[in-house]
Parts: structure tokens; sequence; C-alpha cells
């Protein structure tokens, strides 16, 4: 177990884990079929268009029952709740340009789109997104209800139920749902994430910056008043970063293994051998010497380094 955990953190030189197959961002992991399906688009710009009226209410207030205070809506941006909704929003639009782009080309509707489908860089950006917005998504969830919500100050409204609970629903979902995998050598963007928010919170502090309720601190936990306590507050934050984005991965490894018992040999009777290899191409990554799919271009891949 060590040595495939240590294999998936550490590229072999062969064939390196970073690279994963283009068609694998344009396709669901439960279909059959290798063209991109129109209910798969649906599902993404529906996704897209909620997490955009999540965003749009949270910094509107739509919904919020709370008091007002003084620059209420100009602090919105210093919660690491609303940085983890931005990234929710801004990889939900992205895979649904990413899958229409799919469909156009899987059709041949437009064929400036095939020089397009040939950029890995919106799908690099994509999948760094997805990747953040998936864990801290499930990590504000977790530590809000646990550590931060206070009745006396906190109400449980639309908007803090969509943003503290709806996020990591669609999240979950969409991680059930999705044919590209979650890295464990992709750590460093959450992490980094982790430790580029507790700069922020030391800087801010430094700059006379508050709350909502005009206190020192964004949040009690995190106060920098007692800079020994706060440190350690932010290094226990980031390693519970690193093992949820580790849950995160032991999720999809759990989501590859049901597709292949359930789809791949709950249909051996009915395919073809090419069928077979073909669905086996959007498995884990330890079968990336597999994962040469003739979508678009064989050796179409994405790079993340």
């Amino acid at each position: 177990m060590v040595t495939k955990i240590w294999s998936s953190c550490m590229p072999k030189p062969s064939s390196s884990p970073n690279r994963v197959e283009r068609h694998h961002f344009y396709l669901c992991q439960w279909q059959s079929s290798t063209q991109v399906g129109i209910c798969y688009l649906l599902y993404r710009l529906i996704v897209a268009i909620v997490f955009l009226a999540m965003l749009v209410c949270s910094v509107l207030d739509i919904g919020r029952s709370e008091p007002m205070y003084d620059h209420h809506y100009e602090k919105w941006w210093i919660y690491l709740t609303h940085w983890a909704l931005i990234a929710c929003t801004v990889q939900a639009w992205l895979a649904a340009i990413i899958v229409t782009k799919g469909l156009m080309i899987d059709r041949n509707e437009f064929e400036w789109n095939i020089h397009v489908a040939r950029e890995s860089r919106l799908h690099s950006v994509y999948w760094i997104a997805y990747t953040i917005a998936t864990v801290y998504s499930f990590i504000v969830t977790i530590v809000y209800w646990m550590f931060v919500y206070d009745p006396s100050k906190n109400r449980v409204d639309a908007v803090n139920l969509m943003v503290h609970v709806l996020n990591s629903i669609i999240m979950l979902i969409d991680l059930t749902i999705v044919g590209h995998p979650i890295k464990l050598n992709h750590a460093y963007w959450t992490t980094g994430m982790g430790v580029a928010y507790a700069l922020f919170s030391i800087v801010y502090y430094l700059a006379g910056g508050t709350d909502r309720h005009n206190e020192s601190s964004i949040y009690k936990m995190l106060d920098w008043t007692k800079p020994g306590k706060s440190i350690v507050i932010c290094a226990l934050g980031i390693f519970a970063v690193f093992l949820m984005h580790f849950l995160c991965y032991c999720l999809y490894c759990l989501r590859v293994w049901l597709y292949a018992r359930v789809c791949v040999q709950g249909n051996s009777s009915k395919s073809s051998s090419n069928e077979k290899i073909t669905s086996i191409t959007r498995t884990l990554s330890s079968m990336e010497e597999a994962q040469r799919e003739n979508f678009l271009n064989p050796t179409a891949v994405v790079d993340l380094k």
C-alpha cells in the first residue's frame, strides 16, 4: 500500500502520472460511449449556473438574515469560505466550456475547435481549480460547523447553507461523476493555497484589518494577537488540507474501482475486446500505459507539473 501511494506521488520516468488523456475532461466516468454526451453537458451547465447563483447571493447577501456592519460588502473577500466558493465557480464554468468544446469537436461542427482542443492550458487551469475547489469545499464545511459557527453571531440562513453545505454536496456529486483523476502529487496546489491564506491573514492583521464584526481576527481560532497559537493552528490546518486531499484521492480510487467492477466486468459479455480497452482507459492512473485512446490525437495529453 505504501509503495502504491509513493508511486502515485513520485512520477516514473517512462510514464509520468502527470500525463492524463485530454478526453478524460470531456467524458463522464460512468458513460459507456466515447462521445461527449448531451446529458453530461447539461449537468455541467447546471452546476456552473448553480455555483454562479451561489456566488452572486453570497456577494450581494441575497438570503442572508444577519445584520449589516460597517464595510460589510467590502470585507466579503477576506474569508476562506469565499475563496473556496470562487474556486468552485471558476472550475464549474471552465468544465462547462471544455465539455461544450468537446461536443463540438466530436460532432465536427466547428473546424477551428480542432486547433483549440490541442491547447492543454485550459484543461490544466481547470484541473487546478477543480482540485482546489473539491478539497476546500469539504474543509470549509467541516471546519465551519465544528469550530467557527457561533449561534450568537451566525444564523442558519439561505446564504449560510449555500456556502457551507450545498458547496460540499455539489462537489461530492461531481467527484463521483467526472472522468478525470484526483492526483496525490497535486497536493502542493491545495496546501499551497492554505499557506497563501495563512500569509494573507498575517498581512491583513498587521495592516489593521478587521472582520465583518469589526474584530481584529478574521476567525476567532486564527487570532494573530496570539502568534504562537495561530502558527500551530495554521500548521494543523495545512496538514488537515493534505489529509482531505488524500481522502478525495481515495474517493476517486473507489469511483474507478466501482467503475471497473460494475461497468467493465458487468458488460464483458456484451462488449467486444476493443470496447473493453476503451473503458479501461478511464481507470486509475496506475494504468496510464493503457491510456492512449484515439480522441483527436493519440498523443494528446494534459501535462500538469
